[in-house]
């Protein structure tokens, strides 16, 4: 079994894998490093979590619209301000309903 310490938004993540598979990991791991640090330049530092989970719902929707047989948008990183600006709007209006609980 492989490992492998990723290193997403400055903190460190040790993940095991099939031995072999590192060097893809390690991949994944900076795809998801870069969509963080695109987020966070654009909305700020919302906190790891919300940073993560943004990341993580930006990436299933392309898979969604992959999976779909969608083209991607002509203009990726317009498209990908907008569903950014929506998601902050809408873990917004969560955080605070929980804050409120």
């Amino acid at each position: 079994m492989g490992q492998v310490t990723l290193k997403i938004n400055g903190y460190p993540y040790v993940l095991g894998c099939p031995d072999g598979q590192e060097a893809h990991l390690e991949a994944l791991g900076a795809e998801l490093d870069a969509r963080v640090s695109s987020i966070r330049a654009q909305v700020g530092n919302l906190g790891e979590a919300r940073l993560l989970a943004m990341a993580g719902i930006m990436l299933a929707d392309e898979l969604a619209d992959a999976r779909a047989g969608q083209a991607p948008a002509p203009s990726f990183e317009a498209e990908a301000a907008e569903r950014l600006t929506r998601l902050a709007r809408r873990l917004d209006g969560v955080a605070s309903k929980l804050a409120r609980a």
